[in-house]
């Protein structure tokens, strides 16, 4: 059976909320290991404050309130 996890893939310091945000992603990981496979499956995307900036009504991608503003993207 296949397992899923909720893995932290970026941390910074959200300027909005002005503490420490995660950007995790859901991953299922196949019960066995296939050749030529990746090794996992990312499901969704969420960031660990993303419910309570929704909430205050900040804009950011995370809070589903501004599809621009993503504070997780380099470059």
């Amino acid at each position: 059976m296949a397992a899923t996890q909720w893995v932290t893939v970026q941390e910074l310091q959200c300027d909005l909320m002005g503490r420490e945000a995660r950007l995790m992603e859901l991953r299922v990981y196949p019960a066995d290991i296939l050749p030529d496979v990746p090794a996992y499956r990312v499901l969704a995307r969420k960031c660990s404050l993303g419910l309570e900036c929704n909430l205050l009504g900040y804009p950011c991608k995370w809070a589903y309130t501004d599809s621009d503003y993503d504070p997780f993207r380099t470059g």
